[in-house]
Formats: C-alpha cells, sequence, structure tokens
C-alpha cells in the first residue's frame, strides 16, 4: 500500500531562551511567506531535520546554538488506514511516537555513518515502504534518508539551478540518477541489476571454461592418438594388467608376513640372550656362599631362598630350550617366505617383459600405460564440459526472471515519451522557449535547462511537476509534501507571478 504522508503541526522551542516558533498546516497548499532572512529556508530545513537529515545542520548552526527542539506531528495514510506519528528531536536524540502509543528512541544520529542513524533510516524506510538499493564502492547499500525526501524537495539555492542537488553528497553513488529514477518510476533497482549483473558474470566465467576446456581438445593431438590406443589394446592390456595385480596384491601380502615373522624372530632372540645371562647368573650365584651382583651382600641361605633359588634356575633352564625350539622353527617359516617371495617377483619380472613386449598394429602395451593418464584427462575434461553445460543452461534459466537491457531502455523510453508529453505542456503554460534538443526533455538525459533567472526557476518548476506526476502513478512509491523552496527568490513581475 502507497504510504501517503500529512504534515499537520510544526514547533520549534528554545527553553533557553524563552522563544518558539509554532503552525498548523493546512491539506491543501500551504505558503510560507516573508521578507529575506526572515527564516523561510530555515523552518523547511528544521522540517527535514526533525527526520534525522543532517545535510543542512550547517545551515541551521546559529538556531541550533540555540539549544532548541523541534516536534513535527504527522498522518501517515495506507489506503483507508491513518496513523498518527510524532517526531521530536534534540541535538542527536530523535524520538518517535506512533498512534500516542510507546515512545521509540534514536540516540546518536548526528553522524550519518553511526549505528543509530542507520537504525533511523531502516526505521523510516518500514514507514515509508522505502527500498532503494544504490551501488558504494562498498557494495549495494539502502538509499539514505535524503533519497527519502529528494523528489519532493527543491532548495532554496542549487535547487533551482540543478536537478537533484537539493542534498549533497548524492553523486558518491555509482549511476545514482539511473538508480533513483528507475526506483521512483517503478521501472528496476539496483537489487534487481546486482543479482542480474552477478549470474550475467557468473554465465561468462562458465562459458569461458568451457571454451577453454574445448580449445585444449580441439588443439591436442595426444587425446585423439590415446583414444585409439585405447580402442586398440584395451583388452589385452586389462588381461595382463589383472594378472599383474593379482600377484602383486599376493606378493604384498607375503611380504607383510616375512616383516611380521621377521620381527618375531627379532624378539625370540633378544629373549634368548636375556634368559642366557639369567642361567649364567645362577650358577655364579649360590645363597650362603657367593655376593649379590647388586649390593655386594652374601645371599641369604634360608631353606625358602634355597628352595626359590634352584626353582628358577630350572625355570630358566626350561624356558632356554623353548625359545631356542621357538626360534628355529620362526627361522624355517622365514626362509620359507622368502622363498616364496623371490619366486612371486620373478614371475612378475617375467609378466612385465611379457606385457611390455605385447603389441597389437605396432601399438605396445607400454605405450597404452603411457597413455592411459591422457584418456582420464581427456574424459574428465569431456565430463566438465557437461557440467559446465547443465550449470550454464541453469543460469540462463535463472537469468529470465530479470529484464533485459532492452526491456528496460523500452520501459524508460515509454516513462520519458509520457515525461515529455507532460514537461512540455508545463513549459507551453510557462510561456517557456521551446526547447528542441533531447537533452533538454528527455528525463534520463537532463541534468539543467538552458535558461537564466526566471526562465530557469519555470523550468525547474515544470520539470518537478511532471516528474512528481510520473511518480504518483508508481504503484509503491510514498508520496510526501511537495516543498518549493523560495520560487520568488528573484524579482518576479506580476505576469510570471500569475503563471506560477
Amino acid at each position: 500500500m502507497k504510504p501517503i504522508i500529512r504534515f499537520n503541526s510544526f514547533l520549534v522551542y528554545s527553553e533557553e531562551n524563552k522563544k518558539y516558533f509554532f503552525s498548523y498546516f493546512k491539506n491543501k497548499i500551504n505558503i510560507i511567506y516573508g521578507k529575506n532572512t526572515s527564516g523561510k529556508s530555515t523552518l523547511i530545513q528544521l522540517i527535514l531535520y526533525s527526520f534525522g537529515i543532517n545535510d543542512n545542520k550547517i545551515k541551521l548552526a546559529e538556531i541550533l546554538s540555540e539549544e532548541i527542539f523541534v516536534r513535527l506531528d504527522f498522518t501517515v495514510k495506507r489506503g483507508e488506514r491513518e496513523d498518527l506519528y510524532t517526531f521530536i528531536r534534540t541535538d542527536e536524540t530523535l524520538a518517535i511516537q506512533e498512534n500516542r502509543d510507546k515512545v521509540v528512541r534514536f540516540n546518536g544520529i548526528g553522524n550519518d555513518h553511526s549505528q543509530e542513524h542507520i537504525k533511523l533510516k531502516k526505521y523510516l524506510s518500514n514507514m515509508l515502504n522505502f527500498s532503494l538499493e544504490l551501488e558504494s564502492n562498498s557494495g549495494i547499500t539502502n538509499g539514505p534518508i535524503e533519497t527519502m525526501f529528494l523528489p519532493y524537495y527543491v532548495s532554496q539555492d542549487v535547487g533551482w539551478v540543478y536537478l537533484r542537488k537539493s542534498f549533497s553528497n548524492l553523486n558518491f553513488y555509482r549511476k545514482f540518477k539511473e538508480d533513483f529514477l528507475d526506483y521512483y518510476l517503478g521501472i528496476e533497482n539496483a537489487i534487481d541489476r546486482q543479482n542480474k549483473r552477478k549470474i550475467e558474470n557468473e554465465i561468462k566465467i562458465i562459458q569461458q571454461k568451457i571454451n577453454f576446456y574445448i580449445d585444449i581438445e580441439k588443439n591436442n593431438q595426444d587425446f585423439e592418438l590415446s583414444k585409439i590406443l585405447d580402442d586398440s589394446i584395451s583388452g589385452k592390456a586389462n588381461e595382463l594388467l589383472e594378472k599383474i595385480s593379482s600377484r602383486k596384491d599376493e606378493t604384498l601380502s607375503i611380504e607383510k608376513e616375512y616383516v611380521k615373522e621377521s620381527n618375531k624372530l627379532s624378539f625370540l632372540t633378544q629373549r634368548l640372550s636375556v634368559v642366557s645371562k639369567v642361567k649364567r647368573n645362577h650358577k655364579n650365584q649360590v645363597p650362603g656362599r657367593d655376593k649379590c651382583p647388586t649390593c655386594s651382600q652374601i645371599l641369604p641361605k634360608s631353606i625358602e631362598k634355597i628352595y626359590g633359588f634352584f626353582q628358577e634356575e630350572n625355570d630358566s633352564i626350561s624356558l632356554f630350550g623353548e625359545l631356542k625350539e621357538k626360534i628355529k622353527k620362526s627361522q624355517s617359516k622365514i626362509n620359507s617366505l622368502n622363498k616364496k617371495l623371490i619366486e612371486l617377483r620373478t614371475a612378475n619380472e617375467t609378466d612385465h617383459k611379457i606385457f611390455n613386449k605385447y603389441s597389437e598394429s605396432n601399438i605396445t602395451i607400454e605405450n597404452y600405460i603411457g597413455n592411459k593418464a591422457t584418456v582420464y584427462l581427456h574424459n574428465n575434461l569431456v565430463e566438465n564440459v557437461g557440467k559446465l553445460n547443465i550449470e550454464l543452461e541453469a543460469k540462463r534459466t535463472d537469468l529470465t526472471e530479470y529484464k533485459t537491457d532492452q526491456e528496460i531502455y523500452t520501459e524508460r523510453a515509454k516513462k520519458e515519451k509520457i515525461f515529455k508529453d507532460i514537461f512540455l505542456e508545463n513549459n507551453l503554460k510557462l510561456k517557456l522557449p521551446h526547447l528542441s534538443e533531447e537533452r533538454f526533455y528527455k528525463l534520463y538525459d537532463i541534468s539543467s535547462f538552458p535558461f537564466q533567472g526566471v526562465q530557469l526557476h519555470l523550468a525547474v518548476l515544470s520539470y518537478h511537476f511532471s516528474f512528481n506526476y510520473l511518480i504518483s502513478k508508481t504503484h509503491y512509491a510514498h508520496r510526501l509534501p511537495f516543498i518549493l523552496d523560495s520560487i520568488f527568490k528573484e524579482d518576479i513581475e506580476g505576469g510570471n507571478k500569475e503563471l506560477i
């Protein structure tokens, strides 16, 4: 639903100086008039200031130094529903009340890049259903608060000379004019173009990859030779390879067993060495006669000790014999495994010789093996091209959801035709000279007009009313009070005043 704002009342108050300004606004046209420096522009800039706009803070420095607060009451109409808002701003704090309910505060909005100001921008965007996206060096970002007011505000100074210059620093955004006009005319926004451009870049990259793979295939003769080799000799090669592979598996299995048995033999040999030393020590350490090899004391000669001594000696003799038998069997098994390994390795060498000598039509299996990697590479290329083509078609399908450049140009041309008719009709009513050059009446080309003085003001006035007519036809674009600051800035004769 298109939000439409109507200002109800405005208050400026300085508690320190006990001064204030207050006014109601009528529903139709409100004319603020007075002498130069009487505060007309200040009043308008303070209304913008009450929404969190900081662009005119320098111009408001004198009145802000009086520690004022401003209060704006307005109504937002959405279809049949009307919501009452109250905005109260003092310095860097903005308090907002909706339908006399709870108050929302934003503290620290004096800097446009502060988190509070960003939160305020989001709040206002939700309130106005505003979704203009602009492109900066950091990527796509939400349009600043100023762009919510730009179609509806002509500033006193540059606003009557250059279009879309009533607020400063908006040219910081890339293709600002196109994005701004597209949004308010209902054609396309920056986020659509960003997604579209992303898909187009992805399609370009995929196509480059496909072309790269195809060029490799076309320019590499080894692929064709490898396919011929693979087709000519693959049957016999696979037969011999299977035989060699089977024997290799058996060889690896026996080698593992050989290593395991060798480790076992080494362990038994070391253990036999230890048992031999124990057995030898028993002969030279009789209890009651010989000394302990560690502490040099005579070994005790109790019956229990003597019994234990001879029992251990008998155990050592028994274990010594068992280990010698195990070592003998282990060595025999190792010899048998070694013999089997020699037989298998000899057989493998023989098969390799047969394998390498075998050929069909002067194509050897040795060549076949050398080219098999090329065959795999070729198959991989073909597979990748297939996958990329599927991905390419999916991206092209995604792209159909977005308007083509030609479709966008066509829509813009239609809007420009409507604008031209209204603009030239308004110019005629204002008795302006005929504009014959397209750059002065094509909406996406206009930046200024070839007039001076009152005629320039009349042309700018005509432009804004024509542009606002187009905005009124955009179903989602919010509507704000149309603020023209100082149309009577120059000396205007009675005839021009009547036309205006």
